[in-house]
């Protein structure tokens, strides 16, 4: 006999649910807790999240490079110079790499959306702010279990968020720490401004993010992005730099 129990993940309203061991509904909830997502929805949502994806990560850096090409050029262009051919001819290397891997960093931080825009829909009660989703081991003679899911209601929600900041800044502090380091050497008031920035960004994200839910926290987000893009692009403005003997 099919178990006729009903369930919802959390965070989704009651209505489209559908029976366990009974597939999917349409605009529903599927057999495994998650919203239903048809094939051609799925292929919809991968076609225009590698378009966002690209997008993400190219025109930050865009902006970033011209902002960092501005503080050169505008700034001290005397003292960065002379602190540019400090680094010796073979440096510009050591920034090259620094820009690359401040990049892989990005990708690797974002490509997973691919794959979570196929498995996690946008909109109200969105899952968004799951990183992973879990299963319950279950007997191989046993109907499974739905996923597990963080719980976002209530003060356990607001502590799951907060965290869920804390792990977003874990996952993107290396590259930032890097192109700090390299581009302060040269750049150093402008980049202590940027960090000041990005602390702040950083502290806006997770108040936002815990308080608010899942978007409140562009604001934080953006300015974290932004600053995080014009330090990478002081690092490959030195780099170029270096390499044509300015």
């Amino acid at each position: 006999p099919i178990a006729m129990a009903t369930y919802a993940p959390v965070g989704y309203p009651q209505q489209g649910m559908v029976p366990m061991g009974m597939g999917a509904a349409p605009n529903g909830v599927g057999a495994n807790g998650l919203p239903f997502m048809s094939e051609d929805e799925k292929e919809t949502a991968r076609s225009k999240i590698i378009g966002i994806l690209i997008g993400l990560l190219t025109i930050p850096r865009v902006v970033g490079f011209l902002v960092a090409w501005a503080i050169a050029h505008f700034g001290s262009r005397v003292q960065y110079r002379s602190r540019i051919q400090a680094l010796g001819d073979d440096s510009g290397y050591l920034y090259v790499g620094a820009f690359v891997f401040s990049f892989m960093v990005g990708f690797l931080n974002k490509f997973p959306m691919v794959y979570k825009s196929q498995v996690i829909k946008s909109g109200p009660g969105s899952l968004n702010s799951n990183m992973q989703i879990f299963k319950v081991l279950s007997p191989a003679d046993s109907k499974p279990l739905p996923y597990i899911v963080l719980e976002e209601d209530g003060t356990v929600g607001e502590y799951n968020r907060a965290n869920r900041s804390l792990f977003h800044f874990n996952e993107n502090v290396a590259s930032i720490i890097v192109n700090i380091v390299l581009a302060g050497r040269v750049f150093a008031f402008p980049v202590f401004i940027l960090i000041c920035f990005f602390c702040l960004a950083r502290v806006l994200h997770q108040i936002m993010y815990a308080e608010g839910g899942y978007g409140k926290h562009m604001l934080g987000f953006l300015m974290s992005q932004l600053v995080d893009s014009i330090i990478e692009g002081l690092v490959l403005v030195i780099a170029i730099a270096i390499f044509s003997g300015w």
